[in-house]
């Protein structure tokens, strides 16, 4: 089972900057968009899942 990341954490911090340079980002434009991502989530919790932000995030060249 996949766990779902709700807090932030060191962890899921770097989990979710090595998604998004996945999508052609360089780690400092990562780290300002997973902080956005959390900061988000933090402010709607009941919208959609941490991970779904990020799956909506285009890639680089979009």
């Amino acid at each position: 089972m996949k766990r779902q990341m709700r807090s932030l954490t060191y962890r899921n911090l770097m989990a979710v900057i090595h998604k998004i340079e996945s999508k052609g980002y360089d780690f400092e434009e990562s780290g300002r968009l997973a902080w956005g991502v959390f900061a988000e989530f933090q402010n709607h919790p009941q919208g959609m899942s941490i991970e779904e932000r990020v799956r909506r995030i285009l890639t680089k060249d979009e």
